[in-house]
């Protein structure tokens, strides 16, 4: 078992979306893929790129952006918690957010643990 693997489907409504990540060798990757009614988009975190296609059959449009190095995004939310706990700033997410962040990453451990089946959350 490897903890930093991951390649999860999930349905958000009626839109079905693939998160695959990679955090323990190299490369660090990180690809989100989400279909929606109208195309698809995707976000390559090792490819500095965000993609969308609208059309089957039609290249990929792309948007490239900065990079980072690769600790930079820990870094930020642990610091930007301690100025929230040290009341210097306010947090990133509401209470809201984190419980349904939580309530994922549970539903996520239950498929594949108990049913390998879609949890509804």
């Amino acid at each position: 078992d490897v903890e930093d693997t991951v390649h999860l489907v999930a349905q958000h409504g009626s839109v079905l979306a693939s998160y695959c990540t990679n955090l323990y060798q190299a490369p660090n990757e990180l690809t989100m893929t989400i279909v929606c009614e109208k195309g698809t988009c995707r976000f390559e975190h090792h490819r500095l790129r965000w993609r969308w296609m609208i059309e089957p059959e039609t290249e990929w449009h792309d948007e490239v952006f900065e990079g980072l190095e690769r600790d930079d995004l820990f870094v930020k939310q642990a610091n930007v918690f301690l100025d929230a706990v040290e009341g210097k700033g306010q947090p990133l997410c509401s209470i809201e957010e984190g419980q349904q962040t939580l309530r994922v990453t549970l539903a996520t451990l239950q498929s594949v643990k108990d049913t390998r089946k879609f949890i509804e959350i």
